[in-house]
């Protein structure tokens, strides 16, 4: 038996308010809908993201609804699990008379009452909560549980919801005072901060600083608090370049907070002790990625004997459930990332364990084989997804080529910065590409072929970035050492760059006899990506050689049906920018815009390509130039200097395209007055990349500017059309008009009289052809497409 000594129609036990709560809006109505449809919903996260808070404040926000009250009961400090009923009862007031797990004095008392119980910190019990939770349940029709944990429950009913850190402004971003406001941990920083030094005021001084802060600390209102705690001896600047030992620093929570919440370290060793050792295993061994992983990442460097290959993915799964690591993304290929606090407390871990270096090889032996690959695979079906995937991994390419310039063979790191090669062009890391480049370079000079293909590729990255000297330099070296090898694919590339740089200083009668032997050289060795690179500059060369631009069509044109027969995407788009510059020499205007307009929207299908852009924006200003549409030609021309820019190159280095580039600028300035022109490129270089191509692309003049006198009308395709242009089948044509209305797989599945995989077949082919991530940019860019 059991008595109670609350009275029915108690509002609960709720504090009245809950203090430093700021935004989360979005989490309050998710949950709010959950609990109207689900009569228990778990909020899991990592530990101080602010699961409590928000259950708090759902809680202060739904006493109406539960005429019997809202009971919090908190268990951050409870050990045995026998004792979860008898503390839940303790917290309502009921007193049992046997410790029992079911628990029936609580069943008595909730049986036919209205109440939300909110069960808080329950990760470290959740057999046990678990246990209570579906007893109550099945005996308190009127009863919601509301759970915060960092693992779900896992019992018939349960919906979950993932609490993410508050949001946290943009690295790139140069925020001013008011923008602070529109981000959850600027707002949490600066209200914090005011009550521990009330003349505090976001300013335009500090406003860089609380904008860094909120990004070191990954929106984390735990760390955020602790940080703010240390303003009464440390200003916000000294916080931040303290930050790099943030456990030593974080250690100032509340008196009154729970012991694992008074220090970051304590927090993050709770969660450690909640793991089994394989977890712990693998948590350590993760922590040696950056800026998220793969599964098969996962399993390659987190494996070893202790740890079987086989065994990673439950493992994996475990780490999310606890939320250690979380799924990011809606992408084709699930995608894993560790917050930093949690990925720093893992390094130390490793290092302790001494796994370190054996670690940090694996790594690196990874990255190196996915960049191998990438190199090998550059002409498939699969070219946007590899570059989309290596964008992805941009960090730990990073990580992995550090230790390979300091720690691998010199083979190695050179092998490793040259397989790059596609990905330093395409996403304009020109200047990275270089750095890593040099670098291997630098190590002792082995005589192999992975030094000549090294050498050749940096000659190619100065080439374009206007060092003419500097690549002569390297190409000599990379055919000296050349001479001295056996036979090697790689003899093939050395002419090839060196008509490259005759090309680009404006030799064309040296260029072509070297771009003719390379083809030659390739298409006796089958490399498909060579013949495509020499294809395409052989007839940019032929058409810039003599008067007749003409002369280069037909290379350009094969160029462009080699790569669209074999699903490769770079060299048609580059292709096809070649082609468009022809044109306008050649005088067709119109088809030199439909050619630049074809490269743009080929290069679409590469998230984040630069280099094509660029190019195919600097000929789309020069049609536009000559169709004397002069505010469209400057806002062209200065979105093109910004991709150029941020590639950290110029036309400067391609002799002939300077030219053209600047009599554009020449005229148009002198048409438009200084002023008129110098806004109109600065509204250009101002757009981001995919403002730019959406502006680019437009098929009809802007408004108030006469449609071109040289060009006839061209009716817009239909969007089904364009689709079908970028390679989609008819049934992923339909696909996509499902997406865009917001079905899910399953329901795609169910209108299409399919099974669920085949349409999760069509959807991530989709993705990867369009080059996209998530099924909201594709609903987005087909809207975009319908409005044109």
């Amino acid at each position: 038996m059991s008595t109670a000594t609350t009275a029915r129609g108690s509002p609960g036990n709720l504090p009245a308010e809950v203090t430093s709560f700021v935004g989360r809006r979005h989490e309050l109505t998710g949950v709010r809908r959950m609990l109207a449809t689900s009569r228990l919903v778990t909020l899991t996260g990592a530990g101080g993201v602010g699961k409590t808070r928000l259950a708090q404040r759902i809680g202060l926000d739904m006493r109406r609804a539960f005429a019997d009250g809202v009971w919090l009961v908190e268990l951050a400090e409870l050990r045995d699990p026998d004792l979860v009923a008898v503390t839940v009862a303790e917290a309502l007031g009921v007193r049992e008379e046997s410790v029992s797990p079911g628990a029936p004095g609580l069943v008595t008392f909730l049986a036919d009452q209205q109440a939300l119980l909110i069960l808080d910190n329950c990760e470290h019990l959740v057999g046990a909560c678990a246990d209570l939770a579906e007893t109550l349940l099945r005996s308190c029709p009127g009863l919601r549980i509301l759970v915060t944990s960092r693992q779900a429950l896992r019992i018939a009913g349960e919906a979950t919801l993932t609490v993410h850190p508050l949001s946290v402004p943009d690295a790139d971003e140069d925020c001013t005072p008011a923008d602070l406001s529109r981000y959850e941990s600027a707002s949490l920083l600066v209200e914090r901060a005011t009550a521990v030094l009330p003349g505090f005021a976001v300013t335009d001084a500090n406003c860089a600083t609380i904008s860094s802060l909120c990004q070191a600390l990954e929106g984390m209102p735990l760390a955020i608090e602790l940080a703010v705690a240390r303003l009464r001896v440390l200003t916000l600047d000294e916080i931040l370049d303290r930050l790099t030992d943030r456990y030593r620093l974080l250690t100032a929570g509340a008196r009154n907070a729970p012991a694992r919440q008074q220090t970051l370290r304590a927090l993050i060793d709770w969660s450690w002790d909640l793991c089994s050792e394989p977890e712990q295993l693998l948590w350590s061994r993760l922590s040696v990625f950056s800026g998220g992983l793969e599964l098969d990442a996962a399993e390659y460097v987190g494996a070893d004997e202790k740890l079987p290959a086989d065994a990673i993915l439950d493992v994996v799964a475990s780490l999310v459930e606890k939320s250690i690591i979380v799924r990011t993304g809606d992408g084709p290929r699930a995608r894993y990332k560790m917050l930093e606090v949690i990925r720093e407390y893992g390094v130390a871990r490793l290092a302790a364990a001494g796994e370190q270096a054996e670690v940090a090889r694996r790594h690196c032996d990874w990255f190196a084989r996915l960049a191998a690959y990438g190199d090998t695979h550059w002409v498939s079906p699969d070219q946007a997804a590899l570059m989309l995937r290596l964008r992805h991994e941009q960090a730990n390419l990073r990580v992995a080529l550090e230790y390979a310039v300091t720690s691998a063979a010199p083979e190695t790191a050179l092998r490793f910065a040259a397989d790059l090669q596609n990905h330093w062009f395409v996403r304009g890391f020109l200047s990275e590409g270089r750095h890593w480049l040099d670098r291997a370079l630098a190590m002792p000079a082995p005589r192999h072929w992975t030094r000549v293909k090294a050498l050749r590729v940096a000659g190619w990255i100065a080439c374009v970035q206007s060092d003419a000297s500097r690549a002569e330099t390297l190409l000599t070296d990379a055919r000296s050492l050349a001479m001295t090898l056996p036979p090697s694919p790689e003899l093939a590339f050395i002419p090839l760059i060196e008509g490259n740089i005759a090309m680009f200083g404006g030799d064309h009668a040296k260029a072509l006899p070297l771009f003719e032997q390379a083809l030659t050289r390739f298409r006796e060795l089958g490399s498909l990506s060579g013949e495509m690179w020499t294809l395409a500059v052989l007839g940019l060369a032929r058409g810039l050689a003599d008067d007749d631009p003409t002369d280069g069509y037909p290379d350009l044109l094969a160029c462009r049906d080699l790569a669209a027969a074999n699903g490769e995407v770079w060299w048609r788009s580059f292709a096809m920018w070649a082609l468009s510059v022809l044109r306008w020499l050649a005088g067709d205007l119109a088809g030199a815009a439909e050619a630049a307009k074809e490269s743009l929207a080929i290069g679409k299908l590469v998230e984040d390509e630069q280099f094509s852009v660029g190019l195919s924006l600097e000929s789309l200003g020069w049609v536009c130039a000559t169709e004397r549409r002069d505010q469209r030609a400057a806002e062209l021309l200065g979105a093109a200097e910004r991709v150029w820019q941020a590639m950290h190159a110029s036309l400067a280095s391609f002799h002939g395209l300077q030219d053209h580039h600047d009599e554009a600028v020449a005229t148009v300035r002198a048409r438009l007055g200084d002023r008129a022109f110098d806004a109109a490129f600065r509204r250009g270089s101002e757009l981001s990349t995919a403002e730019a191509l959406t502006m680019a692309l437009e098929r009809s003049a802007p408004p108030n500017v006469p449609a071109p006198r040289t060009a006839a009308a061209e009716p817009a395709p239909t969007p089904d059309a364009r689709l079908a242009e970028l390679g989609l089948t008819r049934r992923e044509r339909e696909v996509i008009t499902l997406i865009a209305q917001g079905l899910t797989n399953r329901e795609i599945a169910a209108r299409l009289v399919v099974a669920q995989r085949t349409a999760e077949g069509h959807v991530e082919n989709i993705l990867s052809k369009l080059g996209f991530t998530s099924r909201a940019q594709v609903a987005g860019w087909l809207a975009a497409q319908r409005a044109t």
